[in-house]
């Protein structure tokens, strides 16, 4: 008897969102979503303008018009425009699914072309770890270090003929080099190598009130753990320079350029607009055991870090216990640091925004063997006649992740949080538009009920 209750409240749920006009909340996401579709299918006629070559800066103004103009037209073509929110997020899956695959697809080589060692769990004696990789990293951070320097000579050059207002401004690339920089010189100095190039320790205070470049407190662990946290800092640096020569660009972990905000997370390189840049990792929550309030709030109590992302379909990713350092194992997403991206300061723009992603069966990930850098897990597992019963592709995990909304270079990312203005904000937050939050948060009591 209540299987066949849960199968006519799925059909009725069904029916109700086909005959009832679209809430505030539904069409923020239809804003969204055609947004970020209209953005992906830019960058592909701009990939294709230019033979595949990497982002070149130089389209004129004119020729950037055309192609939107190119992307709206195809947009109608495919019916985009018309299609109900679920149509979109659909068309948004079918895009983004290819560009998923190439990112795995480069981890994957990177990790067996380069011969990256891995650490199998948790046990591993780091030292002797260290010195398998110790001599094979070196050459790639000593290139790094010397790469960072002339980028920063330029880019001081660069700053030193604009506007002060230009300068200010997030796209300069100055900020992004002195953190990478500082950032190096800490492991090679750890590492005893700066004496090779004739420089002193630059890594500052290890006073446990100061953070290093990467946002790191040394001063809160002992020698191991400092020694071990290195480590992976430098792994995952070696291995971000070689992934940005395969893709053009990389995502890394360092200090923000927001003071007091801890870590951030930066582009190393070049992406256009519209390209995927990062992963939420974390846990996932089906919609259809969070509508228990009891239960919700036993499970997500207060959660001062803002890790817990929710979906436009209500699924929940918790991201309160992923690492900020993304550890070298068989299952590490180099670019599943997206859950400790920054709300931008007041006056600055985001320069990304969160999409949707759903792992499918049809992506062929686990038949390839990319299935390991899906950076999540089901707390539990989608009800049979839950929401799922309804998607059109089989999805072997729910995901979030993050789209360039503008073409980015060498610098930290900042996403608008839409916290819930249901409850004080912290006094660092600024809502970036507080129609759209009002819109975000928008609930019909008949569809909550």
């Amino acid at each position: 008897m209540s299987h066949q209750g849960g199968i006519l409240s799925t059909l009725r749920g069904f029916v109700k969102t086909i005959f009832r006009k679209e809430t505030p909340r539904e069409l923020q996401e239809r804003e969204d979503l055609y947004m970020s579709i209209l953005s992906a299918m830019h960058r592909s006629l701009r990939q294709g303008s230019q033979s595949g070559t990497r982002l070149s800066g130089t389209e004129t103004r004119q020729e950037v018009e055309s192609l939107v103009d190119e992307a709206c037209s195809k947009m109608q073509s495919v019916g985009v425009d018309t299609a109900p929110v679920v149509g979109l997020r659909f068309e948004l899956q079918n895009i983004l699914a290819p560009e998923v695959i190439r990112i795995f697809e480069t981890f994957r080589d990177v990790d067996v072309g380069s011969s990256f060692p891995t650490l199998a769990n948790g046990n591993v004696d780091v030292k002797v770890h260290s010195k398998v990789v110790d001599n094979k990293f070196r050459s790639i951070l000593m290139e790094e270090y010397e790469s960072v320097q002339k980028q920063l000579s330029e880019a001081t050059s660069i700053e030193s003929t604009l506007t002060s207002e230009l300068a200010s401004n997030a796209s300069n690339p100055r900020p992004f080099f002195d953190m990478k920089s500082g950032a190096l010189s800490t492991l090679m100095s750890s590492k005893g190598w700066l004496d090779a190039i004739g420089e002193d320790d630059p890594s500052g205070s290890s006073d446990a009130a100061h953070s290093d470049n990467f946002g790191y407190y040394p001063g809160n662990a002992d020698d191991e753990t400092n020694a071990a946290i290195r480590h992976y800092q430098m792994i995952n640096l070696a291995k971000a320079a070689i992934i940005r020569e395969r893709l053009g660009f990389s995502i890394l972990s360092l200090k923000s350029t927001i003071p007091e905000a801890g870590r951030g997370v930066f582009v190393d390189g070049k992406v256009m607009a519209g390209s995927l840049l990062a992963f939420f990792p974390g846990q996932v929550w089906p919609k259809e055991y969070l509508s228990n309030i009891a239960f919700s709030t036993a499970v997500f109590k207060d959660d001062d870090n803002f890790h817990l992302s929710m979906r436009y379909d209500d699924i929940l990713i918790d991201s309160r216990k992923a690492p900020y350092t993304v550890l070298n194992n068989a299952n590490s997403n180099p670019f599943a640091i997206g859950h400790i991206t920054n709300h931008p300061e007041k006056g600055v723009q985001p320069n990304c925004r969160t999409v949707m992603i759903n792992f499918t069966d049809k992506m062929g990930l686990k038949s390839a063997g990319l299935d390991r850098y899906v950076p999540n897990t089901y707390a539990r597992e989608p009800m049979l006649l839950g929401p799922k019963a309804m998607d059109r592709d089989t999805i072997a995990m729910h995901g979030f992740g993050l789209m360039a909304s503008r073409d980015i270079s060498n610098e930290e990312l900042f996403y608008d949080y839409r916290l819930s203005p249901g409850k004080s904000y912290p006094s660092w937050y600024q809502p970036c538009d507080e129609e759209l939050l009002k819109r975000r948060w928008w609930q019909d009591a008949d569809t909550a009920q």
